[in-house]
């Protein structure tokens, strides 16, 4: 009984703050950036129109490995991949016009979805889980479009582990 009531408690507690953070999107993405420079590791699977794919291995802690090469020649489209959100130096607000899209199911998960628009008229449409890491974003830029999956979160097979 005790272990409910400290439980609810505690919920009760930091109610405000998951609400805080699901309600104004500025902080759901700083959150998802967060979280995302925290990984070990992670699996980027991008797809351009014409049918080419990348997949690049990324580890905070080492150079990206480009297992297939792709074909864009824009790194504006490459830095949207291997940052989702942004630089995580750079403020959400000063760089992007956040708006939320919502709720849905992505690849049986839950997910919710924001639009970011930086001043260049770069947009990036990010999907993400309950755990703050993106799933799958769709990268708008100078013409181009990138689609992008994240997965194999910190599978230690790709890189080794940080010190």
């Amino acid at each position: 009984m005790r272990t409910v009531c400290a439980v609810t408690i505690a919920l009760l507690a930091l109610g405000p703050i998951a609400a805080n953070a699901a309600t104004d999107p500025y902080a759901a993405i700083s959150q998802m950036r967060t979280a995302f420079a925290r990984v070990q590791s992670v699996q980027l699977v991008e797809k351009f129109p014409n049918g080419a794919v990348a997949t690049i291995q990324l580890s905070p802690s080492a150079p990206a490995r480009v297992a297939t090469a792709g074909v864009s020649k824009n790194q504006l489209l490459l830095d949207c991949a291997t940052q989702p959100g942004g630089d995580l130096s750079s403020n959400v607000r000063d760089v992007f016009t956040v708006t939320a899209l919502g709720h849905k199911s992505l690849y049986a998960m839950p997910v919710a979805g924001y639009r970011l628009i930086d001043q260049s008229g770069a947009a990036e449409t990010l999907w993400v889980n309950a755990k703050a890491l993106p799933v799958a974003m769709h990268v708008e830029a100078f013409g181009e479009s990138l689609d992008v999956l994240y997965g194999d979160y910190d599978n230690p097979t790709f890189f080794a582990t940080k010190p």
